[in-house]
């Protein structure tokens, strides 16, 4: 009982203190109301505040988000700053997208090389398994030496299977194969960590060991089992204006878990299109 007790009392005075509080605010000036209120509940606002501002941002994130019509990555793009969104806006407009109702993106800002330890090249490839496993990633550009990388770690979609002859014909002199032989022994690796682990021990190769490298992906008839998983875009308008990838081989690929293959053989199409004027998008920075 005087544990009820002293409870009641504590709560009988904390009741009295509040009447208190409101007899003297009616007594009050207005500046005094005001310079009372930012004494007393100044923080306790501000977080009400910063809290609303938050769950506004969230709600309007869920609102506004568009779904994807096309998502692209170009990794290791080069020195000139080539702008991610001036680019997705570029092709937007090319292929005539509704960007009322649907979001194009090319991603000009990542990186990947096999000769680095750093962490951000690890989160890159995480980066591009993870969508492609959700779906998300419809097709990238890479130099030939990370685009085998890629291609043996089975990311591409076989080009034969979704491309006709006919289609195939512009591009017959800028085919990419790969040995599927080779994507065999890859599977022996326990997981894509060790294939990238075991990548770090490689030299890096001089741009004329570049050449001879991508070189070996022109030839399907010295290979095992070739699959056309890629398109060489060195001699593309786009690199040609942009001059991205300069001490590079640029080659274009389909990943095999995309549900948008007509838009991606738009985007070659529109990467080959001497129409364009693709000058406009370099120095723009990469966003």
């Amino acid at each position: 009982m005087d544990k009820k007790n002293e409870t009641e009392r504590e709560y009988q005075g904390v009741r009295d203190e509040i009447r208190q509080q409101h007899l003297k605010m009616k007594e009050m000036s207005l500046k005094g109301k005001i310079t009372y209120f930012l004494d007393y509940y100044k923080f306790h606002t501000i977080i009400v505040i910063i809290a609303i501002a938050v769950i506004a941002g969230f709600v309007h994130d869920i609102v506004s988000s568009k779904d994807y019509c096309f998502n692209a990555m170009m990794l290791n793009v080069g020195s000139n700053q080539i702008s991610s969104t001036g680019l997705s806006d570029s092709f937007s407009d090319y292929a005539d997208f509704d960007t009322e109702k649907y979001q194009c993106y090319i991603d000009t800002s990542s990186t990947f090389s096999l000769h680095a330890s750093s962490q951000f090249d690890m989160v890159t490839s995480q980066k591009i398994f993870a969508m492609r496993e959700t779906g998300e990633l419809d097709c990238f550009v890479i130099d030939s030496e990370v685009f085998n990388h890629y291609a043996i770690s089975e990311l591409f979609t076989d080009m034969q299977s979704c491309f006709t002859p006919e289609e195939l014909d512009k591009y017959k002199d800028y085919l990419y194969y790969i040995d599927y032989a080779e994507v065999e022994k890859a599977s022996e690796a326990v997981d894509n960590k060790e294939l990238y682990e075991s990548s770090q021990n490689a030299s890096v190769l001089t741009f004329d060991e570049l050449i001879q490298e991508a070189e070996r992906h022109r030839h399907p008839e010295e290979m095992e089992q070739p699959v056309l998983v890629g398109i060489f875009i060195s001699d593309s308008p786009f690199i040609k204006e942009t001059n991205a990838y300069p001490e590079a081989i640029p080659v274009f690929g389909i990943v095999n878990t995309s549900q948008r293959i007509d838009t991606c053989k738009k985007y070659l199409d529109y990467l080959f299109d001497e129409s364009v004027d693709f000058s406009q998008l370099v120095g723009q920075g990469f966003y």
